[in-house]
């Protein structure tokens, strides 16, 4: 009897030798079956038939993937803000998009930016999420994007020519009914390449001077010649215009 439960001792322990074998063989097999995190297309083969693989586990740079695999359902377009214009950049805000390769526009909203600036580039990254269910866009292509920084309706508004910088202040010589100068100090708000938003200092309907207001003093009674001034303007940052069409229309007087 002692024999045979001996013997059965070892044969319990040979069992779960087996056992823990058979899982250590299961969990090698199981790393030949390479599951992607994501559903894709690969789109590039690093490694053949036959190639050695190094091993995955460190953070060796030197390791070599086997495969690249792309989501172009969903595509991420980036894009770097100038470190002036970060002020105005909030999660949501719209953006407008043109794929010039397959002749696209559309509206993207910005979803991530890294609220750093880049100390070479000066520059900000910034992200919007494309969605490309019909896989019309390919990942890689360069796109030309706008971004609305800022915008001021039912202003008062003068050309930028009729701001004279005296000291710290901007002011403006303006006309009253009697066609006198009188020079005033102003607050400027949005400044384009035509006009320039005035918050306070002048009335909508006042008379300005336009270029050589050195030539005049408080209380001159002037000869003045009307001019008709944009009501409107757009001013556009580096990076050009990613729209032809909007810019004829702009330049045409269609676009506000």
């Amino acid at each position: 009897m002692d024999a045979a439960k001996a013997a059965a001792a070892g044969a319990e322990q040979h069992t779960e030798v087996a056992h823990t074998d058979n899982d250590r063989v299961q969990a090698l097999k199981n790393y030949t079956n390479v599951v992607a995190p994501l559903d894709g297309v690969i789109v590039w083969r690093y490694a053949d038939t036959g190639a050695l693989i190094q091993s995955g586990t460190n953070s060796n740079e030197q390791d070599i993937p086997i495969v690249r695999l792309s989501e172009s359902a969903l595509l991420r377009l980036r894009m770097p803000i100038p470190e002036n214009d970060v002020q105005f950049v909030h999660l949501g805000d719209p953006m407008q998009v043109r794929v010039d390769a397959i002749g696209r526009s559309f509206t993207g909203k910005i979803v991530r930016f890294t609220r750093d600036v880049n100390f070479e580039t000066r520059t900000m990254e910034t992200e919007i999420d494309v969605e490309n269910q019909d896989l019309s866009i390919s990942p890689g292509m360069y796109a030309n994007t706008q971004m609305q920084l800022a915008i001021a309706a039912n202003v008062t508004t003068i050309p930028v020519e009729a701001l004279v910088l005296k000291g710290n202040r901007e002011s403006v010589y303006s006309l009253d009914a009697s066609n006198r100068v009188h020079i005033h100090n102003v607050e400027v708000g949005l400044r384009g390449s035509k006009l320039a938003e005035i918050k306070s200092g002048l009335q909508p309907g006042d008379r300005v001077i336009v270029g050589g207001q050195e030539n005049y003093t408080e209380g001159e009674k002037v000869s003045p010649i009307l001019t008709q001034t944009p009501a409107s303007d757009v001013v556009r940052e580096s990076g050009g215009v990613i729209d032809t069409k909007a810019e004829a229309d702009e330049n045409s007087g269609g676009a506000k």
